[in-house]
């Protein structure tokens, strides 16, 4: 069995630059002896150093990371499969006395869903006679939104403002590019991923969204304000790269 070893790109450009420095200090250094000359070359040999040493990091090969993810989603896909769930995600939002946002999975794919009580306080949740209601569980892309809004960057979102906190994946490199367009309770996001994991099952995609979707799911559900409307995922495409949503803002009640 052969073993291919890979030198991430980033680490390659560190090596190449402290290299670069570290010669053209000891240049400077043989060629002009003075005091001043002789501290520039010593300090040019040390970022070099530094640069070789330090700068790169460790790296956890994508590989690795993407099987972190595809564990926590495995498990989903079979929880969904088990329960018999055929209906889309319907985002709940964060009421003051919970300390995280849901996503529900009802048992049926209709837009008239009736909210049960106690969403935010179980998983598995059953109604009258021990009817299955679904599951409610955190969206995958919770920790990510926390995450990249540590500065609370993502309090207080609305219509006239969520294009600019979308934009914030985008330059974190999470996205290629996103585009959110609609109006009252009809809106469709577009984006476009890099190479980082996605499942590319339409079905799961409308049910439990992969990390970077549920993040961007999230923030629109936001939008809401806590108010009697909640997101629904009503259909989604792929298309290579490019992946679209179709969302609606429920009733509450259905």
């Amino acid at each position: 069995m052969k073993i291919k070893f890979s030198i991430p790109l980033n680490q390659i450009k560190s090596k190449l630059i402290g290299t670069t420095l570290i010669i053209i200090g000891c240049i400077i250094i043989i060629i002009n002896q003075t005091t001043f000359y002789i501290k520039i070359g010593f300090s040019a040999i040390l970022i070099g150093i530094l640069a070789i040493l330090i700068l790169p990091g460790r790296i956890i090969p994508k590989t690795i990371s993407d099987a972190q993810i595809e564990g926590d989603i495995e498990v989903i896909k079979k929880l969904i499969k088990e329960l018999n769930l055929k209906g889309n995600a319907i985002f709940l939002p964060r009421p003051s006395n919970t300390s995280e946002e849901r996503i529900l999975i009802p048992p049926n794919k209709s837009r008239v869903i009736k909210i049960p009580k106690n969403a935010y306080e179980k998983v598995f949740l059953t109604g009258k006679n021990k009817k299955n209601l679904g599951i409610s569980i955190p969206p995958s892309g919770l920790k990510l939104l926390e995450k990249l809004g540590e500065n609370g960057s993502f309090e207080n979102i609305n219509i006239e403002n969520i294009d600019e906190k979308l934009q914030r994946f985008k330059e974190m490199k999470l996205l290629n590019s996103v585009c959110l367009k609609g109006k009252q309770n009809e809106w469709k996001l577009e984006i476009t991923k890099p190479h980082l994991f996605c499942p590319r099952d339409q079905t799961l995609c409308q049910q439990y969204p992969c990390p970077t979707c549920s993040a961007l799911l999230t923030l629109i559900s936001r939008m809401t304000n806590n108010s009697d409307k909640r997101l629904w995922i009503n259909n989604v495409k792929h298309n290579g790269e490019k992946v679209t949503f179709y969302l609606n803002f429920i009733n509450k009640r259905g």
